[in-house]
C-alpha cells in the first residue's frame, strides 16, 4: 500500500490540476502581476510537476525490480555454501583448508541478518495541520539508510569470491555436480555482482528523481506549495476572504512531506 506521503505529493498534483481549473472559470478578473502566478505560469508548472511525478515513480518501480530480483539471486547463497562444505569435508583433505572455508562459510551466514530493502520516506508519516491558508505539512520520520543492507549483499559478494578461491586451490575438488563446479561458482559471482550493481545504481536514480521532485514541489521560494500560497493570497485579495471564490480554492489542500 502506498505510504500518505506518496500518495501526498499525487494528490498535490491532482489538487494543483483543481485550481487551474478554478482559476480559469474566474476570466479577466483573475489578472495577477505576478508572473508566477498567472494562468499560463501555473498551467507550465502542473505539466512539470506531472512530470516529475512520473519520473519518480518510474523510478521507484525500477528500483524495487531490481531489488527484488537481486534478494532472489542472492538467497540461495547460503545454504549452497553449507552443501560445499560438505563436500569438501568428504575430500578427505588436511583440516586446516576446511577450517578455512568453513570461517567463510560462517561469514556469509553472519551477514545473511535479513534486511528489507525499503526506500527512503516511504512510512506513513504523522500529520499536523497549520492554518488554513498556509500548506499543511506532513513530518516524515527518517528512516534507517538501507546502507546496513548494501554492506550485506557487498559482503556477500566478498565471501563469495573468497570460497572461489580457497576452492582454486584444491586440486582435488572437483565435484560432479554442477552447482558446485568452480566454472559454475564463478558465473554466478559475476551474475550477483552485476545484479548488486543494478541494484546500486536503481537506487542512486530514485533518490535523484526524488530530489527533483521535492525541488518542483517544496522549494521555499519556487516550488509548488509557495506558488499556491501566493495564488491563494491574490484571490483573496480581488475577491474577499468570505468570498466563495476564496473558500473555493482554500477548500483544495496541499501537503508538504518533510523530514523531523
Amino acid at each position: 500500500m502506498a505510504s500518505t506521503s506518496e500518495t501526498g505529493h499525487a494528490k498535490n498534483v491532482a489538487n494543483l490540476l483543481k485550481l487551474n481549473q478554478l482559476i480559469a472559470t474566474f476570466g479577466t478578473t483573475y489578472n495577477p502581476s505576478n508572473n508566477t502566478i498567472k494562468p499560463a505560469s501555473l498551467t507550465a508548472l502542473y505539466t512539470t510537476a506531472t512530470a516529475k511525478l512520473t519520473a519518480t515513480n518510474t523510478a521507484f518501480t525500477n528500483w524495487k525490480n531490481a531489488t527484488n530480483a537481486r534478494e532472489l539471486a542472492f538467497t540461495p547463497l547460503t545454504k549452497q555454501a553449507t552443501q560445499i562444505l560438505g563436500t569438501l569435508q568428504s575430500l578427505g583433505i588436511v583440516q586446516q583448508t576446511i577450517d578455512d572455508f568453513a570461517f567463510q562459510v560462517n561469514k556469509f551466514r553472519s551477514s545473511t541478518t535479513k534486511t528489507p530493502a525499503t526506500a527512503p520516506n516511504t512510512t506513513a508519516p504523522t500529520a499536523k495541520i497549520i492554518t488554513p491558508l498556509p500548506p499543511i505539512v506532513v513530518t516524515e520520520p527518517i528512516q534507517a539508510h538501507n546502507s546496513t543492507s548494501q554492506q550485506s549483499f557487498d559482503n556477500k559478494l566478498q565471501h563469495l569470491e573468497k570460497m572461489i578461491l580457497i576452492l582454486q586451490s584444491i586440486p582435488t575438488y572437483t565435484p560432479n555436480e554442477t552447482p558446485y563446479k568452480i566454472a559454475t561458482l564463478q558465473t554466478q559471482l559475476t551474475t550477483l555482482i552485476t545484479l548488486n550493481n543494478t541494484a546500486n545504481t536503481s537506487y542512486a536514480t530514485l533518490k535523484s528523481a526524488r530530489i527533483d521532485r521535492n525541488t518542483i514541489f517544496y522549494n521555499t521560494l519556487t516550488g509548488m506549495l509557495s506558488v499556491v500560497k501566493l495564488t491563494k493570497a491574490y484571490i483573496r485579495s480581488i475577491y474577499g476572504s468570505t468570498s466563495p471564490q476564496y473558500h473555493a480554492i482554500t477548500a483544495l489542500k496541499f501537503v508538504k512531506v518533510i523530514r523531523k
